[in-house]
């Protein structure tokens, strides 16, 4: 199939009215269930560092957390790099936990060299998503086992400590859902994306978010649009809790 011309691709008017609420409550809040006492167990049989991924009673994490959570992290120790991990994973996991033990044994068989990866990748996510995304994925395969395209962009797209100019995004099935069915992007593909395929994403999440940037009159996150991506695939989203009420940005 020849690619997709992404350079014409518009972004659907549906987009226009979710971008119309704060930021803070669509990104920094969004939060969802968390298996924290799971990712403590596990962690610990492992003896991995990183553990707790969250404080007792915590039960929910937020994208503002993990914003937190990646502040100067290239500059921070290897316990804390790998607790930053478990709870980007945890996130992206919720309350499925399918394949987070295989994960963590991954690590866990081989921590320094896993370690130097993610440092790697993290402290090139912040300037561009291609090598970032490379990293992780050198020649089409899993630099860490398990670790995949939906859960490695999750950590790219974090380490930007929620810069609104942060240039990664995350990439995962539902949101190539609705890339493929209300955007247009016919050769997208499944599941595995090579770095190419990655590169193109970002750079046109970039161009939506420049573009709604001058329509708004302020600065547009590219991942205010994943988030509208995401939640237009339909079932079950990422369930949502207000981390801080209704707060007026």
């Amino acid at each position: 199939m020849a690619l997709t011309d992404l350079s014409r691709l518009p972004l659907p008017s549906a987009c226009h009215e979710a971008l119309r609420e704060p930021r803070c409550q669509r990104i920094d809040d969004h939060a969802v269930p968390l298996a924290a006492a799971w990712w403590n167990a596990e962690t610990a049989a492992a003896r991995l560092p990183g553990a707790p991924v969250a404080a007792p009673g915590v039960t929910h994490l937020s994208r503002g957390d993990l914003f937190a959570d990646a502040v100067d992290l290239w500059a921070r120790s290897d316990e804390e790099l790998l607790r930053f991990t478990w709870r980007v994973l945890a996130w992206g996991s919720g309350m499925k936990l399918r394949l987070n033990r295989r994960r963590i044994r991954a690590v866990a068989d081989d921590t320094a060299s896993v370690v130097k990866t993610l440092r790697r990748a993290l402290e090139a996510a912040t300037a561009d998503p291609t090598p970032a995304y490379e990293v992780l994925h050198p020649k089409g395969r899993n630099a860490v086992r398990y670790l995949g395209p939906a859960f490695s962009t999750k950590l790219l797209y974090f380490a930007g400590a929620g810069a609104v100019r942060h240039p990664c995004a995350i990439l995962d099935s539902r949101v190539a859902t609705t890339l493929k069915k209300s955007c247009g992007w016919a050769s997208l593909g499944h599941g595995r994306w090579p770095t190419y395929t990655y590169g193109r994403y970002c750079t046109l999440l970039s161009r939506w978010a420049h573009e709604e940037s001058e329509r708004l009159g302020r600065d547009v996150g590219v991942d205010e649009i994943e988030r509208w991506l995401f939640d237009s695939a339909g079932g079950q989203a990422r369930k949502q809790v207000s981390t801080a009420g209704t707060r007026r940005c």
